[in-house]
C-alpha cells in the first residue's frame, strides 16, 4: 500500500467536521458472536483525484502535496492550532 503520515486524508466522512482515524491500526478480533456475523463489509477502492479535483475538494485549512506520481491531502500543521501542538 502507499505510505501514510500524521494528518493526511484517506477517506471521505459522510457527516460534516473531520474524524481523526488511525489507519495503521488493525481492528481487534473478538471471541463474540454478532447479530451481523454473516454480513461482510468490503473496502471500496480509492478515488483517482486529477490535481483539479484534489484543489477543489480541499479545505482552507487542507494542504495538497503535489510529487511527480502523486497527490496527497493533509490538514495544515500550521492551522491545528492549540489542540494539535504539544
Amino acid at each position: 500500500g502507499d505510505e501514510t503520515y500524521k494528518n493526511m486524508i484517506v477517506g471521505i466522512h459522510q457527516r460534516p467536521g473531520d474524524l481523526a482515524v488511525n489507519v495503521c491500526k488493525t481492528k481487534q478480533l473478538t471471541n463474540m458472536r454478532s447479530a451481523t456475523k454473516g454480513i461482510t463489509v468490503g473496502i471500496t477502492a480509492p478515488i483517482d483525484m486529477s490535481l483539479d479535483a484534489c484543489v477543489e475538494y480541499i479545505a482552507t485549512d487542507e494542504i495538497l502535496e503535489v510529487t511527480p506520481t502523486k497527490f496527497r491531502m493533509a490538514k495544515n500543521p500550521d492551522m491545528l492550532g492549540k489542540k494539535g501542538k504539544k
